[in-house]
Parts: C-alpha cells; structure tokens; sequence
C-alpha cells in the first residue's frame, strides 16, 4: 500500500512507496522536502510570545481597571480564569494551525516533473506543477540574515511555460545540493532520457563514498 505524503512529519530515502495527488504509476518519486523544520519551530515560538504577551496585557488591563473600579474577589477570579482559557484556546489553535499547514504542505521532484502542494489553510490549498522539459535552469540563493544563520535557502527552477515564470521553494534546507542535484537531471532529461527510470534519487547530507554504500544499486551501471 502506499504512504500519503501529505501528514507525514518526515521523509527518509527511499521514496518509492511514496504517493501524492496527482501521481501517474509510472512516475517516481525522487525527493520529497517541506519548508524546513526550524522555521516552524520560530513561528511556534512566535506564536507562544504573542500569547504571552496578550495574556500579560489582560492582567495590566484588570489592574489599571480596579484602580478605578471595585471587583469582587469572585468577579476577579472569573475574569482571570476565563482568561486563561481565552488564551490557552487561542494558543493551541494557533499551534494546531502552523503544524497543519507545515505538514500538508510538501515540495517533490519526480523523474517527470517538480510538483509543489503548498496549503493556506488546513482546507484549501493550490497544487503546481513544472514539467521538466520546462524548465531552462535552476538556481540556489540566500536572503536576509536568518537563512544563512539557520543554513536554509531559496531554491528556483525557472520556466520556459508561460503561465510559470519562477517556480519556487523558500526556507528549505541542502537548496544548493538541490539545485545542483536538479542540474543533473534536466543533463539526464535532455541527452539519455532512457535512463530516467533509474535515476538516482536525492539524498540529502551525503556525499560522494557515502552515497554509493547507501545506495549502491544506483552506480552499478557506472561501476561496470
């Protein structure tokens, strides 16, 4: 039976039990990323200081609100106590929302094309392809601070299509290996189609050795 992509919280080689909306049963599945898990973690803290910060200015409220006015102690209790559920509520949607949209939404290269399914909410989402005999090159970049510090990037295809100019990943981890990995495919794509069958998928954080004692099945015909 084949794994869902959307839902899973990680995505480890080999890829090929993998299915998502859309998959023809000759297409394979080459790499499967998602924006990248420190974002997540940011937004999540993010959303944790704005909790805070909105149940701290409750209580300043209540406090400035009784220099003017009497509470009784009962009255004073239920304030606070609705409070804290006002809050703790907005906080664990706020989280359930941000992991939601982090799981559904997922980038993936097959040996046909690059396919993005990215959600705006937990309901509603947009599903783009790009073609590989679209595509004119690829590029990797950085913006800002954050990424360099965190180690994530940009990673682009750009398009001969007309409806896509740029088609784009953001916040992703390994975006360079990913550009170069993509730069091996469409050299594959355009000279020995044959052999896109058996194109090796992307595997993240190895190199050169490393790679072949994973997965050696995927050099043999170098080898020989």
């Amino acid at each position: 039976m084949l794994t869902k992509l959307l839902g899973i919280k990680e995505f480890k080689f080999p890829y090929s039990d993998f299915d998502f909306p859309g998959k023809h049963s000759q297409e394979k599945v080459l790499f499967v990323t998602r924006e990248s898990e420190k974002i997540l973690f940011i937004r999540l803290f993010l959303v944790f200081l704005a909790t805070l910060f909105f149940f701290l200015s409750l209580l300043f409220s209540l406090k400035v609100v009784q220099t003017f006015i009497f509470i009784s102690p009962s009255l004073l209790r239920s304030i606070i106590f609705y409070s804290i559920v006002i809050t703790l509520t907005f906080f664990l949607l706020a989280v359930w929302w941000f992991i939601t949209l982090w799981e559904k939404s997922v980038f993936i290269v097959t040996n046909r094309r690059l396919t993005k399914i990215i959600y705006t909410s937990p309901w509603n989402k947009y599903h783009l392809s790009l073609n590989l005999d679209k595509i004119v090159d690829g590029g990797a970049y950085q913006k800002g601070f954050l990424q360099p510090l965190l180690g994530l990037g940009y990673f682009v295809a750009r398009s001969s299509a007309g409806n896509i100019k740029n088609f784009k990943i953001v916040n992703i981890d390994f975006a360079e290996d990913l550009h170069n990995y993509l730069t091996k495919l469409l050299y594959t794509f355009n000279t020995h189609k044959q052999q896109l069958e058996n194109f090796r998928p992307f595997i993240p954080y190895m190199k050169g050795e490393e790679r072949r004692r994973f997965a050696p099945e995927y050099y043999q015909e170098e080898n020989n």
